[in-house]
């Protein structure tokens, strides 16, 4: 495999972990929106299974 495809290969992976990543995050600001200080949380959401996040743990 050539250097350029390998790089498009993984810049294509990492836009849609983003994509991913912000679509997860907008989820969670809309329902922390929803629930006030008094108000009793439900669950929180959930992020997409497709998103890794092995980045984010120890």
């Amino acid at each position: 495999m050539a250097i350029t495809e390998r790089l498009d290969k993984e810049v294509k992976e990492e836009r849609t972990q983003r994509e991913l990543l912000t679509r997860a995050y907008l989820d969670l600001f809309q329902w922390a929106r929803r629930v006030g200080p008094d108000t009793p949380a439900g669950p929180a959401p959930e992020p997409p299974t497709e998103l890794d996040l092995t980045p984010w743990y120890l």
